[in-house]
């Protein structure tokens, strides 16, 4: 597959909204992995208690996607108002029926229908490397919240299921395909957690970072080809259920018989 056009599929509005998440299958497709993590790293819990929530702040959670955080802010009885953004109507009828009591609607990250200062504090978790002009995007972000108030941006780090890339990497080269870029689409086109704090330094006047280092001990292909099966880069290939079961059939399982993959999201806490 081309560069460019690896490219488009992260930041194309009417391919992230039609086909990649026109509903959460993909996207519950990947979080499901996490359940093979070790050690366990609950990454709602752990950011929502680092947000420090007194419980009546209103929260805005921007690219909302399937609705885990608003969720659980509910679940912890929080008492503000909880808002929901996300380009995708299909992701927002899941948030609407996990997290009924938030107020949704279909918006674009770079142009947010929110008041200056409407949010207290303002969530962008896993979102930000989709937007074209990050920027613009991360500007948003800051004039959406309140003076005093913080955004909460969760990135990955370049070395996040480095794994998968090396396997479809091999997998490409087995079959006389180009490599679909699954490494450089981590570290070069998306927007590590390296490049993030970077951008958002420039836009806050102080960004706090926490990272979060664990492994996927995973004890057979059938996770593997579901979370493989699932990326935007593999489903633009021509035929991604044949290279997704070559690339199964090619997992280099350990002598104990799992196959580790390392796992690296990360916080930045913005002020």
């Amino acid at each position: 597959m081309a560069s460019a056009d690896a490219s488009r599929t992260l930041t194309d509005h009417s391919y992230l909204t039609t086909v990649q998440y026109r509903d959460d299958s993909n996207l519950a497709a990947r979080q499901s992995i996490y359940m093979y993590q070790q050690p366990q790293i609950n990454l709602v819990t752990t950011v929502l208690d680092l947000a420090g929530l007194a419980g009546r702040e209103t929260v805005a959670d921007v690219g909302c996607g399937n609705g885990k955080y608003l969720a659980a802010l509910a679940r912890r009885g929080h008492a503000g108002r909880l808002l929901g953004a996300d380009l995708s109507p299909g992701m927002l009828e899941v948030t609407r029926a996990v997290a009924p009591r938030a107020a949704v609607t279909v918006a674009d990250a770079e142009r947010l229908p929110l008041a200056d200062g409407a949010a207290d504090v303002t969530l962008a978790l896993h979102m930000l490397h989709h937007a074209p002009d990050r920027a613009a995007a991360a500007a948003e972000l800051r004039r959406v919240t309140r003076p005093g108030g913080q955004v909460l941006v969760v990135l990955n780090g370049a070395d996040h299921i480095a794994e998968f890339g090396d396997l479809t990497a091999a997998t490409a080269a087995a079959l006389g395909l180009p490599d679909p870029g699954l490494r450089a689409e981590s570290s070069q086109r998306s927007l590590t957690i390296d490049a993030g704090q970077r951008l958002l330094a420039r836009v806050f006047d102080a960004v706090e970072r926490h990272d979060f280092f664990a492994e996927l001990v995973l004890p057979s292909a059938e996770p593997v080809a579901r979370y493989i099966g699932s990326m935007r880069i593999i489903q633009a290939m021509p035929d991604p259920a044949a290279f997704t079961a070559a690339a199964a059939a090619r997992i280099p399982f350990g002598p104990d018989g799992t196959f580790r993959v390392t796992t690296h999201p990360g916080l930045l806490i913005c002020h």
